[in-house]
Parts: structure tokens; sequence; C-alpha cells
């Protein structure tokens, strides 16, 4: 009896023993974390560039108010737009293997159709591996297997990246100028004032003859716009920038009533 109370004690401190270890020294069993391609932050970034042979290379600089396209055309970015680009660094590397020369055409990265730059992290991107749908992604001479996620934003048009707001960051409208109208009342400021379009694209219209308003700024500066199109869409061009800005027709019925004070 005494034998095997004592074997009964042993096994009960052998238990205890081991709960002990396995509270003091978790990282045992802890899986590691999974590899990422950069050690940087995307919130570290400062300058981003899409590089696209055959194609206008597009480029951004990170300033105190915000992303700002240098690169073909120079106007704000959404960035939204900048956003999934700059998640590549903490992209998970599902495979990897070192750039053999020789082998890089079978990955399409011999002539890579597109680069990324972040800072000065450099990425090619390849074709698409068959089994896992995974993007063949080349780094500092390793191919990575990464989900992919970015090619969508790497094959945009540089109007795709414009910011959506109509007036620029830190813009004061004070006034609104259309068919002999000078509307300056708060429900109009606020409207134009805060207006984003749905998507942007290049003002490619040469006609001289339509529609057009003006918006006074605070600082004595004033923004032309071009009425381009009423429906199916609402259309405003900017031609000093360059740019044409969508809204649904609903949205554009709105604009236009509260400047002629019958929206309800």
């Amino acid at each position: 009896m005494r034998a095997r109370w004592l074997l009964n004690l042993l096994l009960l401190l052998l238990v205890v023993g081991l709960v002990a270890l396995a509270y003091l020294r978790p990282g045992l069993d802890e899986p590691l974390s999974p590899a990422t391609l950069s050690q940087a932050l995307p919130e570290q970034a400062q300058r981003v560039q899409i590089e696209r042979p055959g194609r206008e290379t597009i480029s951004f600089v990170r300033r105190k108010s915000g992303w700002q396209l240098t690169a073909p055309i120079n106007l704000p970015a959404n960035p939204f737009r900048i956003e999934p680009l700059l998640q590549l660094r903490r992209a998970e590397s599902h495979s990897s293997f070192p750039a053999v020369e020789s082998a890089l055409s079978q990955y399409e990265l011999s002539s890579p159709q597109v680069w990324l730059s972040i800072d000065d992290e450099r990425y090619a991107f390849g074709a698409v591996e068959p089994l896992n749908g995974y993007r063949y992604v080349l780094q500092d001479q390793t191919v990575h297997l990464l989900s992919d996620r970015v090619q969508h934003y790497l094959l945009m048009s540089p109007y795709d990246f414009v910011a959506l707001a109509l007036l620029l960051p830190q813009s004061e409208l004070v006034e609104v100028r259309f068919e002999h109208r000078v509307v300056s009342d708060e429900l109009t400021l606020a409207a134009w004032g805060e207006a984003h379009a749905r998507r942007v694209s290049r003002y490619e219209v040469s006609e001289s003859d339509v529609e057009s308003l003006t918006l006074t700024l605070s600082d004595g500066s004033a923004l032309l716009l071009d009425i381009l199109l009423r429906e199916p869409e609402f259309i405003l061009g900017v031609r000093e920038r360059g740019v044409r800005y969508h809204f649904t027709e609903e949205e554009g019925e709105h604009l236009l009533a509260v400047i002629e004070g019958d929206d309800a």
C-alpha cells in the first residue's frame, strides 16, 4: 500500500513539473511568425513608384498633407489606392527560393511587366502559379510566392490614383458662380466644398462650348469647372488639372439644385 502511495505521489509531482515547465516556457509550443517581405512598416514609406514597360511611370511622394501624385500628373493622391501597395511589405511569403537567372523566364520574371518600388525596396511581379493562384514576386535575388492582392492596383491608370475630392486639401470655398448667379449660402458651400467623385479620368474633351461654373476660394484663387455631361452620369472637367470628375446623375442634380436654392 505504501509503495503504491509513493508511486502516485511521484506521478503527481511529475505532472506538476510538466505543467510548470509549459507555463514558464510558453514559447516552445508557439508557431513561428510567417515570413514577410520587409522589416519596414507600411506607414514608414515615403516614396512609391510603379514602372510598366511601354506605359507611363506612376510616382507618389508622402507629404505633410498626405500622398501626392508627382508623375505623370501632379495632383493629390487617393490614399485608399496606395495603401494596398504599402501592405506588400507585410505580405506573407508562402514559399521562396533563390532566383536563378536562367530559370526566371518560366516565372515571367526575366523581363517583368511590372516593377513596384517602395523607398529603397524593389519588387518585380511575374506569373501566377496554377496550383494555389500565388503570384511570383522577385525581391533581392529571391523569388517569393504571394497571395495575388496587389496586381490589380499595379495595372491601374494614373488617373485611378487621383484623390476623389473636388477641392484640394485645406481649400476653403467662399462662393459659387453659375449662370450669372453668385451663391454663398452655407448649404451650397458645404455641398460643393465636400463633393467627392466616384472616379477620376483624363480630360479629353476638346469642345470649348460647354457650361461652366466657378468655385472661388478664400485665398482669392478660382477653380473653373466645365459641366461635360449631366446624364446618365454627371461629369465635371477641370482643364487646368487635365482631369474629369465622375459623379452619379443624382449627385449632379443635387449639386446644381443647391445653387438654384430648390434642393429638397
